[in-house]
């Protein structure tokens, strides 16, 4: 664990959501030893029942919603589900006002949903800082308290998905750019660190928006990192960042919002126009949280490792 401090009065937590940043915060408090973890998952989904986790299977209707955080009464209240979707995430606040539930952390854990030409080019972060505007709004009030996590680009997960365009298989990659630009980044189990730290420490970080990414990087040194860990050449293709947008744009055009969005995504790396990378090193949280950075080698030692003995993503290797 990457965090020391205090413990504070917060001994059970409830998460909803049934995905993998769900699976890197429950593992991280599960491996604490300090809190009792109750997980809500939607009806009908496939989950894994971790021993320590209570697990409770939802229609993330209100009134079900309702029934559970009055049963069981959590300390803090965590949403990782549906994090693009206002709507579900004030539904969520609300019903932990109304149970008296005090605290609550916010689906974030990527981009910094707060800057605004961002915003413009991932329509998702929009809705997130909506939530957030909401959250400062009943803080005010003393209605709640709340701790946002941004983490900016979930490294790991974008090398294991494809989605950053390096081909562990192939052993090839496609890059945008010239490479050197700099972009903040977290490893997934990074984020359940950044949790637990945020719990821990409370009150010195509660109603506050932490800029909490675990390194500095470029697509370069990631992918010569992939050179070393693999020990083989890749052959590296490379395009506009502007290209990459239009495809974006054309595959959103074309009903594919989803292809669409990843490679919107991606350009954010690339993008320096966007000022993306600059919060996390103006605003760096990590210290505020006690928490110590990762390094690419490392991560993508870890990557290589899953890629080979399972071939996709959240393996549960350790």
């Amino acid at each position: 664990m990457g965090s020391t401090g205090n413990s504070t009065a917060s001994r059970l937590v409830l998460v909803v959501g049934n995905n993998r940043i769900a699976t890197s915060i429950t593992t991280a408090l599960y491996q604490s030893g300090s809190y009792e973890i109750h997980q809500i998952v939607p009806r009908r989904t496939s989950v894994h029942h971790t021993k320590g986790i209570t697990v409770h299977e939802s229609d993330l209707s209100s009134q079900s919603l309702r029934h559970i955080l009055s049963t069981i009464h959590p300390d803090v209240f965590i949403s990782t589900a549906s994090g693009g979707d206002f709507a579900f995430q004030k539904l969520l606040i609300d019903i932990a006002i109304e149970t008296k539930v005090l605290r609550f952390i916010p689906a974030e854990f990527g981009h910094d949903s707060l800057n605004t030409r961002l915003q413009e080019r991932l329509p998702p972060s929009k809705e997130r800082a909506r939530t957030i505007e909401y959250l400062r709004q009943c803080s005010g009030q003393g209605k709640i308290e709340w701790v946002g996590l941004a983490m900016s680009c979930l490294l790991d997960h974008g090398i294991l998905s494809g989605n950053l365009g390096f081909d562990l298989k192939w052993h090839s990659a496609t890059l945008h750019g010239s490479g050197d630009e700099h972009f903040a980044a977290s490893s997934t189990p990074f984020v359940g660190e950044a949790v637990f730290a945020a719990v821990q420490h409370w009150e010195e970080v509660k109603n506050q928006y932490l800029h909490t990414a675990s390194m500095s990087t470029t697509t370069n040194t990631v992918l010569a990192a992939l050179e070393v860990v693999t020990g083989k050449q890749w052959e590296a293709g490379r395009s506009d960042v502007e290209d990459c947008v239009r495809e974006a744009e054309r595959r959103v055009e074309r009903g594919w919002p989803d292809a669409g969005m990843f490679l919107m995504e991606r350009s954010v790396l690339y993008d320096e126009g966007l000022d993306a990378l600059k919060p996390f090193l103006d605003h760096d949280a990590k210290d505020m949280l006690k928490l110590r950075g990762e390094d690419v080698e490392g991560l993508v030692k870890e990557v290589v490792h899953q890629h080979k003995h399972y071939g996709k993503g959240d393996c549960g290797c350790g």
